[in-house]
């Protein structure tokens, strides 16, 4: 089998190289092996992981078991990494000092640089400027990688055979795929497995049938076995898991009576093209597990649903849930609280308790945010803010936002407060949040 996919991924390259490469034109037995000898400059076709044409030997490999059970072989020493998520993977690659080794990414969120404005009833017209993957920032040379993949997009194999990755590493649960059962997420690693390809796939909490952070701990730890670099990401997912307990002991001790209603509102302009006012995330989702288990506070929405496709709500809706403390998550777009309030398309949820309270509250930029990434300590501690600000009256988010990107990332104060920009949280600092 090992051979049959080797053999189809040289066909491939062959394909790209103008070679010809029907099935007359390959001898029996393993004339396909010559024809990686005569293209010798297809990266396609050279031996991944040391000289290319060098064959790799037991020692130049090793085995991981990837998130699926799935054992996969790769190079001790890989050199080409092709991401397949929407920046979970350059992250850890970063903090892990591995991100060098990325050759090709799997979304266009991780690379672009986004903008958005709306007007408001008074016709002022407001824009938010350079929002970016906080990844993106630290390391511009990802602007310019090769894209294999995009969300709604199919996989381009051509393009991945010809970057010759040792390693594709696909999170399921990202916009660009969904979870393992997912027909297109099949088909993707099926194929790959066909060409030769070692895959090694990453579960994230969205597809998890349980929604808690060690799941992404787990994946932080997988990589760090692929890397050689265990230590380094057990210290990494520690460190967020101890961010995490920060938030959830401040507000473990509060009565049921004292747990506010909070609800997610994505103001996706796609929710209201198709007739509904935004849309939300049922209780079986992470973001619930957010507000429940760890802001102790609880989910204005109580039925399941939002996990994979999007829950819409009618005004109507919004107006009956009435919650105490609304949320405003990536949807589309990037929302802040201003547009709730001010924009002509939502007067009328207006008597709401929680606009008429001024308990609106954005969280952090986040693009494709189909899976929870590094950073969701920061929404974390946003959401339970937004429910309790007595007791978290003495924390600065604004301040704590700039220690937290130092510990993961070890940037100075400056880079800090570049990626607190990227992530759209100035706004914390104007209001002293």
């Amino acid at each position: 089998m090992f051979l049959a996919g080797r053999r189809q991924y040289c066909i491939l390259a062959g394909k790209m190289n103008g070679l010809p490469t029907n099935s007359k034109s390959l001898l029996p037995g393993c004339q396909w092996l010559l024809l990686c000898a005569v293209l010798i400059l297809a990266p396609s076709c050279r031996k991944t992981g040391g000289d290319p044409g060098k064959p790799l030997h037991k020692q130049d490999v090793f085995t991981v078991v990837d998130m699926r059970g799935v054992e996969v072989t790769v190079p001790v020493k890989s050199r080409r990494v092709v991401s397949i998520d929407d920046g979970f993977t350059a992250s850890v690659m970063a903090g892990l000092g591995e991100i060098d080794k990325m050759v090709g990414l799997g979304s266009t969120c991780i690379q672009r640089n986004f903008n958005y404005e709306f007007e408001t009833i008074s016709g002022t017209a407001y824009a938010y400027e350079n929002g970016r993957n906080p990844v993106s920032v630290l390391h511009p040379f990802l602007q310019e990688l090769p894209l294999v993949a995009a969300s709604n997009a199919a996989l381009n194999y051509e393009r991945l055979a010809q970057l010759a990755p040792d390693v594709v590493i696909l999170r399921a649960g990202s916009c660009t795929f969904g979870c393992l059962e997912d027909e297109k997420t099949i088909q993707a690693l099926q194929r790959m497995a066909s060409l030769g390809i070692p895959v090694v796939v990453l579960n994230s909490a969205t597809c998890a049938t349980t929604h808690t952070l060690e799941s992404i701990s787990e994946e932080i730890r997988l990589l760090g076995q692929l890397f050689g670099k265990a230590e380094q990401a057990g210290k990494l997912a520690r460190m967020l898991e101890e961010k995490a307990r920060e938030v959830q002991q401040q507000t473990a001790a509060l009565a049921e009576k004292e747990r506010p209603r909070v609800l997610l509102l994505g103001l996706s302009p796609k929710a209201r093209s198709g007739g509904a006012a935004a849309n939300t995330k049922g209780t079986d989702t992470m973001e619930s597990h957010f507000i429940e288990a760890y802001a102790h506070a609880r989910n204005a929405y109580e039925g399941p649903g939002g996990r994979s496709s999007a829950l819409i709500l009618s005004a109507e809706q919004i107006l009956t849930l009435n919650p105490d403390v609304i949320l405003l998550p990536t949807s589309s777009g990037y929302h802040p609280p201003r547009e709730l309030y001010e924009a002509p398309y939502f007067q009328n949820p207006q008597s709401l308790k929680a606009l008429q309270n001024r308990r609106v509250y954005a969280l952090p930029w986040m693009p494709c945010n189909c899976a929870k990434r590094l950073e969701y300590p920061i929404e974390l501690l946003i959401t339970a803010k937004a429910a309790h600000p007595e007791l978290f009256s003495t924390w600065k988010v604004h301040e704590w936002v700039l220690g937290f990107y130092k510990d993961l990332y070890g940037v100075d104060e400056p880079t800090a407060k570049k990626l607190r920009s990227a992530q759209w949280l100035d706004w914390m600092v104007e209001a002293n949040f």
